[in-house]
């Protein structure tokens, strides 16, 4: 019984999720859900160099960001 509870509201959670995703896409991206993917790797990427050189200290890796 609480696993099905658990179940439902990780599905309710889901769904909120994805109607945020899609409302981004309308409303920012005017419905391009080529550039919106596009726009979410680069600013993964850039978060992930980003944490590099936080990690590391290496300064090097923001050199590359505007590449």
């Amino acid at each position: 019984m609480l696993a099905r509870s658990l179940e439902e509201e990780e599905a309710l959670r889901v769904d909120e999720r994805l109607v945020t995703v899609v409302r981004i896409i309308v409303e920012q991206y005017h419905g391009d859900v080529k550039a919106f993917i596009e726009s979410t790797r680069y600013r993964i990427e850039v978060n992930r160099r980003a944490q590099a050189a936080s990690d590391y200290g290496d300064e090097a890796v923001w050199e590359h960001i505007e590449d």
